[in-house]
Protein backbone atom coordinates (compact mmCIF):
# COMPACT_ATOMS: atom_id res chain seq x y z
CA UNK A 1 0.00 0.00 0.00
CA UNK A 2 1.04 3.28 -0.65
CA UNK A 3 1.70 6.06 1.73
CA UNK A 4 -1.45 8.22 0.26
CA UNK A 5 -3.46 4.86 0.86
CA UNK A 6 -2.33 4.65 4.57
CA UNK A 7 -2.84 8.00 5.29
CA UNK A 8 -6.69 7.81 3.84
CA UNK A 9 -7.39 4.65 5.47
CA UNK A 10 -6.10 6.23 8.96
CA UNK A 11 -7.53 8.97 8.57
CA UNK A 12 -11.58 7.63 7.86
CA UNK A 13 -10.91 4.97 10.52
CA UNK A 14 -10.17 7.87 12.87
CA UNK A 15 -13.30 10.23 11.97
CA UNK A 16 -15.59 7.17 11.93
CA UNK A 17 -14.48 6.16 15.69
CA UNK A 18 -14.90 9.14 17.07
CA UNK A 19 -17.87 10.16 18.71
CA UNK A 20 -19.81 12.48 17.76
CA UNK A 21 -19.48 14.51 21.25
CA UNK A 22 -16.05 14.97 20.10
CA UNK A 23 -16.44 16.44 16.67
CA UNK A 24 -16.04 20.05 16.61
CA UNK A 25 -16.57 22.39 13.64
CA UNK A 26 -14.52 25.03 12.92
CA UNK A 27 -16.20 27.32 14.31
CA UNK A 28 -16.70 25.62 17.60
CA UNK A 29 -13.13 25.14 17.88
CA UNK A 30 -11.94 28.86 16.64
CA UNK A 31 -14.32 30.74 19.22
CA UNK A 32 -12.96 28.08 22.32
CA UNK A 33 -9.26 29.11 21.52
CA UNK A 34 -9.95 32.87 20.97
CA UNK A 35 -9.88 35.02 24.07
CA UNK A 36 -13.65 36.51 24.73
CA UNK A 37 -13.05 40.12 24.99
CA UNK A 38 -14.47 42.56 26.94
CA UNK A 39 -16.40 43.82 24.06
CA UNK A 40 -17.73 40.53 22.97
CA UNK A 41 -19.41 40.17 26.83
CA UNK A 42 -20.72 43.43 26.38
CA UNK A 43 -22.24 42.96 23.63
CA UNK A 44 -23.39 39.21 24.80
CA UNK A 45 -24.78 41.20 27.95
CA UNK A 46 -26.34 43.80 26.14
CA UNK A 47 -27.85 41.05 23.80
CA UNK A 48 -29.32 38.90 26.69
CA UNK A 49 -30.75 42.22 28.34
CA UNK A 50 -32.86 43.06 25.00
CA UNK A 51 -34.03 39.66 24.73
CA UNK A 52 -35.16 39.63 28.76
CA UNK A 53 -37.06 42.87 28.23
CA UNK A 54 -38.20 41.35 25.36
CA UNK A 55 -39.82 38.61 27.09
CA UNK A 56 -40.89 40.71 30.18
CA UNK A 57 -43.24 42.59 27.79
CA UNK A 58 -44.51 40.00 25.56
CA UNK A 59 -45.61 38.44 29.60
CA UNK A 60 -47.05 41.46 30.56
CA UNK A 61 -48.82 42.06 26.94
CA UNK A 62 -50.45 38.61 27.92
CA UNK A 63 -51.57 39.09 31.18
CA UNK A 64 -53.28 41.96 29.92
CA UNK A 65 -54.84 40.66 26.68
CA UNK A 66 -55.86 37.65 29.44
CA UNK A 67 -57.39 39.79 31.97
CA UNK A 68 -59.82 41.55 29.32
CA UNK A 69 -60.74 38.41 27.37
CA UNK A 70 -61.86 37.45 30.85
CA UNK A 71 -63.74 40.53 31.08
CA UNK A 72 -65.30 40.17 27.82
CA UNK A 73 -66.39 36.45 28.35
CA UNK A 74 -67.96 37.89 31.55
CA UNK A 75 -69.57 40.34 29.83
CA UNK A 76 -70.74 38.12 27.02
CA UNK A 77 -72.20 35.73 29.74
CA UNK A 78 -73.91 38.42 31.27
CA UNK A 79 -74.98 40.13 28.34
CA UNK A 80 -76.56 36.00 27.08
CA UNK A 81 -78.48 35.97 30.68
CA UNK A 82 -79.92 38.95 30.04
CA UNK A 83 -80.99 38.27 26.51
CA UNK A 84 -82.74 34.99 27.97
CA UNK A 85 -84.07 37.33 31.26
CA UNK A 86 -86.26 39.32 28.56
CA UNK A 87 -89.05 37.50 28.01
CA UNK A 88 -89.42 37.14 31.76
CA UNK A 89 -89.47 41.06 32.25
CA UNK A 90 -91.99 41.55 29.86
CA UNK A 91 -94.43 39.21 31.36
CA UNK A 92 -93.96 40.58 34.46
CA UNK A 93 -94.81 44.25 33.05
CA UNK A 94 -97.44 42.85 31.22
CA UNK A 95 -98.68 41.40 34.54
CA UNK A 96 -98.50 44.69 36.15
CA UNK A 97 -100.35 46.60 33.32
CA UNK A 98 -103.29 43.88 34.12
CA UNK A 99 -102.73 44.05 37.55
CA UNK A 100 -103.96 48.16 37.61
CA UNK A 101 -107.09 47.08 35.31
CA UNK A 102 -108.31 44.71 37.90
CA UNK A 103 -109.77 45.13 41.44
CA UNK A 104 -106.90 43.35 43.66
CA UNK A 105 -106.07 43.44 46.93
CA UNK A 106 -104.21 46.46 47.96
CA UNK A 107 -101.18 44.83 49.49
CA UNK A 108 -100.99 42.10 46.93
CA UNK A 109 -100.88 44.97 44.46
CA UNK A 110 -98.16 47.09 46.64
CA UNK A 111 -96.03 44.03 46.97
CA UNK A 112 -95.99 43.11 43.44
CA UNK A 113 -95.49 46.46 42.84
CA UNK A 114 -91.64 46.86 45.23
CA UNK A 115 -91.18 43.48 43.60
CA UNK A 116 -91.04 44.94 40.02
CA UNK A 117 -89.38 47.82 41.23
CA UNK A 118 -86.25 46.43 43.14
CA UNK A 119 -85.89 43.88 40.26
CA UNK A 120 -86.24 46.83 37.48
CA UNK A 121 -83.01 49.00 40.00
CA UNK A 122 -80.97 45.52 40.09
CA UNK A 123 -80.89 45.41 36.37
CA UNK A 124 -80.41 48.94 35.68
CA UNK A 125 -77.36 48.49 38.26
CA UNK A 126 -76.14 45.93 36.29
CA UNK A 127 -76.46 48.03 33.49
CA UNK A 128 -79.65 47.04 31.61
CA UNK A 129 -81.56 50.07 30.43
CA UNK A 130 -84.50 50.06 28.74
CA UNK A 131 -84.92 52.09 25.79
CA UNK A 132 -87.57 55.44 25.37
CA UNK A 133 -89.38 54.88 22.85
CA UNK A 134 -92.82 56.37 23.16
CA UNK A 135 -93.05 59.68 21.45
CA UNK A 136 -89.25 59.63 20.35
CA UNK A 137 -87.59 60.04 16.68
CA UNK A 138 -87.81 56.92 14.73
CA UNK A 139 -83.53 55.97 15.33
CA UNK A 140 -83.25 52.62 13.42
CA UNK A 141 -80.39 51.77 15.90
CA UNK A 142 -82.97 51.40 18.76
CA UNK A 143 -85.91 50.93 17.01
CA UNK A 144 -87.85 48.36 14.51
CA UNK A 145 -90.55 49.95 12.84
CA UNK A 146 -93.34 46.94 12.59
CA UNK A 147 -95.95 49.41 10.84
CA UNK A 148 -96.76 53.03 9.84
CA UNK A 149 -99.44 55.00 10.31
CA UNK A 150 -100.79 58.55 9.81
CA UNK A 151 -101.24 60.95 12.65
CA UNK A 152 -101.79 64.30 11.57
CA UNK A 153 -101.32 65.78 15.05
CA UNK A 154 -97.97 64.42 15.51
CA UNK A 155 -94.27 65.01 13.66
CA UNK A 156 -93.62 62.34 10.91
CA UNK A 157 -91.56 59.58 11.74
CA UNK A 158 -92.57 59.97 15.41
CA UNK A 159 -93.17 56.41 17.94
CA UNK A 160 -97.03 56.26 17.88
CA UNK A 161 -97.22 53.12 19.60
CA UNK A 162 -94.41 50.54 21.68
CA UNK A 163 -95.09 46.88 21.06
CA UNK A 164 -92.07 45.29 22.48
CA UNK A 165 -89.63 47.57 24.81
CA UNK A 166 -86.31 47.67 23.55
CA UNK A 167 -83.12 47.70 25.99
CA UNK A 168 -79.31 48.31 25.81
CA UNK A 169 -77.13 46.69 28.36
CA UNK A 170 -73.86 48.55 28.60
CA UNK A 171 -73.66 50.88 25.55
CA UNK A 172 -74.68 48.19 23.50
CA UNK A 173 -78.59 47.40 21.93
CA UNK A 174 -79.67 43.79 23.54
CA UNK A 175 -83.11 44.37 22.09
CA UNK A 176 -84.25 47.10 19.43
CA UNK A 177 -87.79 48.47 20.85
CA UNK A 178 -90.77 46.99 18.30
CA UNK A 179 -92.66 50.16 17.60
CA UNK A 180 -95.37 51.84 15.15
CA UNK A 181 -94.19 55.03 13.67
CA UNK A 182 -96.19 58.04 12.16
CA UNK A 183 -95.54 58.77 8.30
CA UNK A 184 -97.25 61.33 6.94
Amino acid sequence: MSQKDQNAETSGVNESTQPAEELKTQDEAQAETTPVSAENQGKELEDMKNRYFRALADYQNLQRRTAKEQLEARGRGVEDFLKRLLPVIDTLDKAMEQIGKINIDKKVMDGLEMFSIQFSDVLEKEGLKPISAQGSKFDPNFHEALCKRTDEDKEDEVVLTVFEKGYTFKDRVLRTAKVEINQK
